[in-house]
C-alpha cells in the first residue's frame, strides 16, 4: 500500500532523497527505494534510522531474491 512520500537516506553514498513510501510486507516498515545518486537499494526512511538492523535483514532478503531470480534465468 502506498502511504505517500517520505525522506530516505542511502547507506552507501549518504544522499537524502524524497521517494514514495510503500508498505513492506503489511508491516510498519517501508520498501527500500533505489538511491537516485548511486542506484543502491540499501536505503531506509530517515525517521526509521533506529530500525537499521531490521532494514539490514530486508536488504539481504531483497538481494537473495534477486540472486535467485538471476540464477533461475541463467539455467533456462
Amino acid at each position: 500500500m502506498v502511504r505517500g512520500k517520505t525522506l530516505f537516506i542511502c547507506t552507501e553514498c549518504k544522499k537524502v532523497f524524497m521517494a514514495p513510501d510503500v508498505e513492506y510486507g503489511a508491516m510498519v516498515y517501508s520498501v527500500p527505494m533505489p538511491c537516485k545518486r548511486c542506484g543502491s537499494r540499501r536505503t531506509l526512511p530517515v525517521f526509521q534510522l533506529l530500525a537499521y538492523p531490521v532494514y539490514k535483514g530486508i536488504w539481504e532478503t531483497i538481494e537473495r531474491e534477486k540472486n535467485d531470480k538471476n540464477d533461475n534465468n541463467e539455467n533456462r
